[in-house]
């Protein structure tokens, strides 16, 4: 989630551990520990956004040719497909396979 975002709904009702993560209205519960009273603490999160930026991750501080930074953000596009949570919405094998990433050459 830290890098798509919430799950989608429907993913979640079908998801086994679901009661363990999420309430009944589908909300994230995120539990930790506190670190004085050794207690549990739970908070329930309605709303999660991205909090990591894939290309930031890829690049980080590096500059990069022109031909280069062209083939990493090929490479983030192929992993935000394959990364998809959705399974009816993730790229295939054969679509990878036809990827820009994959098929033209540096």
């Amino acid at each position: 989630m830290d890098l798509k975002g919430k799950m989608p709904n429907k993913m979640i009702r079908k998801g086994v551990f679901k009661d363990q993560h999420f309430d009944q209205n589908l909300n994230f519960m995120y539990i930790e520990v506190d670190k004085v009273t050794e207690r549990e603490k739970v908070t329930v999160m309605s709303t999660i956004n991205p909090t990591k930026d894939l290309l930031a991750d890829l690049i980080g501080c590096q500059r990069l040719p022109e031909d280069q930074r062209k083939k990493v953000h090929q490479l983030k596009d192929l992993l935000d497909q394959i990364l998809m949570l959705d399974p009816a919405k993730r790229i295939s094998i054969n679509q990878a396979l036809q990827h820009a990433f994959i098929q033209e050459k540096i």
